[in-house]
């Protein structure tokens, strides 16, 4: 399946300065859930070369060449950078060829995989989404969502140990649903479990941050010394969920 890289633009981030956002992977497709609120599935989308590599990074370098100043490369969007089989030799063209960080958005779900571990390795900080061990909406029996979770965040530190990317998670919260005791105590061993160096405590999918502010930051001060209570800005950079834009 071919799909050639959509730039969404350059977006001033709260979290990240001023980037690039790329989208260089397919979405889960119309009608389906989107990536963030399946993370858990145990059934992530499959990988593929949706484009050839060498071609992929000469795009995304030369939309920098017409003159755009940016703080960092973001690959993200409905689809998970992490599909794209050549997103490796992506990552690393772009590096070579630029001083600014290269960012990876992903849901996590193909961490548990080493050649993707290793491809994921050649970006400069990967930002993995880990949803809540306890949510009160999942339909998933409550012992496999457990299990889920451990694997998920094994993928993570694992990533951590086997690399020397820097590692962001983003912990959605929404209140009264998944942010009781037992996923705050779940988020906070993950925090130190993966040794993340940034993590962000969000809005879940459908929260507004005047809904949730009071409980990002009951949840943010519990977790994480280091952790922010942050309120997307708004831009696709920070966009969750996408189920209305998977396809």
């Amino acid at each position: 399946m071919a799909f050639h890289p959509v730039f969404h633009g350059v977006f001033e981030s709260l979290r990240f300065g001023r980037v690039l956002f790329v989208e260089i992977a397919p979405g889960a497709g119309p009608g389906r859930r989107c990536r963030y609120c399946v993370a858990l599935s145990g059934s992530p989308p499959g990988r593929a070369h949706f484009s050839v590599p060498d071609a992929a990074a000469r795009v995304i370098l030369s939309e920098l060449d017409r003159g755009a100043s940016v703080d960092a490369i973001v690959l993200g969007g409905p689809g998970d950078p992490l599909r794209h089989g050549g997103v490796g030799s992506i990552l690393r063209k772009i590096r070579a060829a630029m001083h600014a960080p290269a960012i990876v958005l992903t849901d996590g779900a193909l961490l548990s995989d080493r050649v993707v571990r290793r491809d994921a390795s050649e970006a400069d900080q990967i930002v993995a989404w880990v949803p809540a061990q306890v949510d009160r909406s999942d339909e998933l029996d409550p012992v496999r969502r457990a299990e889920a979770f451990e694997r998920h965040v094994e993928g993570i530190a694992a990533l951590g140990r086997e690399s020397q990317v820097g590692i962001g998670l983003e912990l959605p919260v929404v209140p009264g649903v998944n942010d009781g005791p037992e996923s705050v105590a779940a988020w906070r061993r993950a925090a130190a479990r993966t040794r993340a160096a940034r993590v962000f405590v969000i809005p879940g999918p459908g929260v507004s941050g005047s809904e949730v502010a009071g409980a990002l930051e009951s949840t943010r001060a519990a977790i994480h010394r280091r952790a922010g209570a942050f309120l997307p800005d708004g831009t696709p950079v920070d966009s969750r969920c996408l189920c209305d834009r998977s396809g």
